[in-house]
């Protein structure tokens, strides 16, 4: 006779314990941030994190290459506990930064959805208004293995907290033949290099008048997200507006402290 299932996940819980203490002790784990022993992202760092991400922004106008049209909500500033937890999520392979770095990400979109809302055309509404994450080049995933805007939004999926009437969508595609182009790292390039380079590098597999939300990581000039965004209405969708987890620049106007901050069951 099989196992009752509830023994079943107990057994696999101890074995997921038993695992990730293993892993521990072979590679013992540390605070992203201040490289304190034993947890991912330490108590103090963690709330640092979230009081940076607590008043998300309109970022759009400190992104000199982005359209006007196109509105850009960041949660926060790409700056200390932000900087480093993107930066040991992306390139440091901290998956385990995964549900702190969705958490500043749900925050985000629940702040900017009315905004979505009201830039929506009028009419039927075609289904949800997709989150449509920006995919890194072929290189970059050969590099990371994974993801990191779509492995956001998906473990924002994953525990309930995107904003109602949204759903994840993984629908642009790296054309192969922009991907192979040699060229310099976007980093290298001067202003006019960055509005030439990702033209044309990307397509969107959606049908037409879905309204979309394009998603990325860090806002630089706004290139990358002016191609999404080329890309996506190419293909006939609406696109409603952006959000990012961070902005390198930071808004003319600040938050102050004085304005209310964004409260939501994400943490």
């Amino acid at each position: 006779m099989p196992a009752p299932q509830p023994a079943l996940d107990r057994a696999a819980a101890r074995l997921a314990a038993l695992l990730g203490e293993a892993v521990e002790v072979l590679l013992p784990v540390e605070c992203a941030v201040c490289r304190a022993p034993g947890c991912a992202l330490c108590r103090p760092c963690r709330l640092l994190l979230r009081r940076s991400c607590a008043r998300p922004f309109e970022a759009s106008a400190a992104a000199p290459l982005l359209e006007p049209a196109l509105s850009v909500t960041a949660a926060g500033r790409y700056a200390h506990e932000l900087a480093g937890c993107l930066l040991a999520f992306k390139n440091g392979g901290r998956t385990d930064l995964a549900p702190v770095l969705a958490a500043c990400l749900a925050t985000a979109l629940h702040h900017a959805a009315p905004a979505w809302r009201a830039a929506a055309p009028p009419g039927p509404v075609p289904g949800p208004v997709l989150l449509v994450p920006v995919p890194g080049s072929p290189a970059a995933l050969r590099r990371r293995w994974f993801q990191p805007v779509r492995v956001l939004l998906e473990d924002c999926a994953r525990r309930g907290v995107l904003p109602p009437g949204t759903a994840a969508a993984p629908a642009l595609r790296h054309r192969h033949a922009a991907a192979r182009r040699s060229g310099p790292a976007q980093k290298l390039l001067g202003a006019a290099g960055r509005r030439s380079g990702p033209a044309g590098s990307l397509r969107a597999v959606v049908r037409p008048g879905t309204r979309c939300v394009v998603v990325d990581d860090v806002l630089t000039t706004g290139a990358t997200l002016a191609e999404a965004a080329r890309a996506l209405r190419d293909a006939g969708a609406v696109v409603l507006g952006a959000v990012v987890v961070a902005a390198v620049r930071a808004p003319a106007v600040p938050p102050t402290a004085d304005s209310p901050p964004h409260s939501g069951p994400f943490w």
